[in-house]
C-alpha cells in the first residue's frame, strides 16, 4: 500500500511539472525549442541586432536552460513512476491477497462495533462462533457454565451498562435455544438488575432496550410486577409506559394459583387500578388497549375478587 501511495505521489509530481511546462510554453513570450531560439539568435545576428540587446539574448538562453532542466526532471520522474509501478504489480499474489483481506477484516470490525453500539442488547450475536447453538444443545456443562458467567455479568454493577445488557440478551437467547421457560440463572435478581437499569440515569436508548429485554420475562414475581406497575404510573416516556403495561399483563397471564398463591389476584387488582384510573386518561387509554375486550376485563374482575 505504501508503494502505491508513493507511485501516486510521483504521478502527481509529474502532472504538476507538466502543467508548469504547459503554462510556461503557452504563456511565456519565449520560443519553445532550442532550434527556435537558435533561429532567433541567427536572425538577430544577420541583421536585426538592433532589436535585441545582449541582456535580452542572455535572458533567452537562461530561460531555455530552465526549460531543459524542467524537461529533465519530468523524464526522471516518469522513469521513477515506471519503476515503482513495476515493483508494485510484481508483488506476489499472496501479499496482495493478504492486504485485501486485512482491509476487509478492518471494515467488518468497524461494522460490528457500530452494530453493538446501536443495539447493545443483541450486539453480541455478531461474535458468536458458528457452532454456538449446537454446542449449547449438546454440551450441558458448557451451557450451564456460560449461563452462570452471563448472570454474573448482568449483576456486576462495575461493568459498563452496554456489557450488562448484552449479557442479559445472550442469557435470554440461550433459554430460547434450549427451549426452556425457567433457568436458575434467570432469577428475580437478574431481571431486577436490568429493570433498575431501565430506571437509572442513562440515555433513553439504553433505558428503553433494558425494559424491552425484561418486559416479557418468564420470571414471575410480585416484586417484578410492582416495578412494572410503578413504571406505568410514573414514567414520562410513553413507549416505556406501554412496554411496562405489556409486561404487567404478561405477569398476569403467567401467574397461576398453584405455583404462585395469591399472585394472580394481586396482579388483577393492580391492572384494574390502572384501568379504573379517572385522573390520568393516558393510563386509562393504555390499559384499555392492553385488555382489548370485555371478556378479558370481566375475567380480570373475577380474579381480583377471589
Amino acid at each position: 500500500m505504501s508503494q502505491l501511495k508513493t507511485t501516486l505521489s510521483f504521478t502527481f509530481s509529474v502532472c504538476a511539472l507538466s502543467v508548469a511546462l504547459y503554462s510556461h510554453f503557452t504563456h511565456s513570450p519565449v520560443l519553445s525549442s532550442t532550434s527556435d531560439v537558435q533561429s532567433a539568435e541567427n536572425v538577430s545576428l544577420q541583421g536585426h541586432s538592433e532589436q535585441y540587446t545582449p541582456v535580452e539574448a542572455g535572458s533567452l538562453v537562461q530561460k531555455q536552460q530552465h526549460i531543459e532542466q524542467l524537461e529533465e526532471q519530468v523524464r526522471y520522474l516518469q522513469e521513477r513512476v515506471l519503476e515503482l509501478e513495476n515493483r508494485t504489480f510484481s508483488a506476489p499474489p499472496e501479499a496482495l491477497e493478504d492486504s485485501v483481506l486485512a482491509i476487509l477484516e478492518k471494515k467488518e470490525q468497524k461494522e460490528r462495533a457500530a452494530h453493538r453500539q446501536s443495539n447493545p442488547v443483541y450486539g453480541f450475536y455478531e461474535d458468536l462462533p458458528d457452532d454456538y447453538e449446537m454446542r449449547l444443545k449438546t454440551d450441558p456443562e458448557y451451557a450451564d457454565k456460560l449461563s452462570r458467567q452471563l448472570q454474573q455479568k448482568v449483576l456486576d454493577e462495575s461493568l459498563p451498562v452496554i456489557d450488562r445488557l448484552s449479557a442479559m440478551g445472550q442469557l435470554q437467547m440461550n433459554m430460547y435455544v434450549l427451549n426452556r421457560t425457567q433457568m436458575d440463572t434467570m432469577s428475580y435478581d437478574t431481571v431486577d438488575a436490568v429493570i433498575k437499569i431501565s430506571r437509572g440515569q442513562y440515555d433513553d436508548k439504553l433505558r428503553v432496550q433494558a425494559l424491552d429485554v425484561v418486559a416479557q420475562t418468564p420470571v414471575v414475581d410480585a416484586r417484578i410486577a410492582r416495578s412494572l406497575l410503578d413504571i406505568v404510573e410514573k414514567e414520562d416516556n410513553d413507549y416505556m409506559r406501554a412496554t411496562a403495561a405489556e409486561g404487567l399483563m404478561s405477569q398476569y397471564y403467567q401467574a397461576n394459583d398453584e405455583q404462585y398463591p395469591g399472585l394472580k389476584r394481586q396482579l388483577a387488582n393492580d391492572i384494574l387500578k390502572l384501568y379504573d384510573n379517572d385522573i390520568d386518561n393516558q393510563v386509562y387509554n393504555l390499559m384499555q388497549r392492553m385488555i382489548g375486550d370485555e371478556d378479558l376485563l370481566e375475567q380480570i374482575r373475577k380474579d381480583a375478587n377471589k
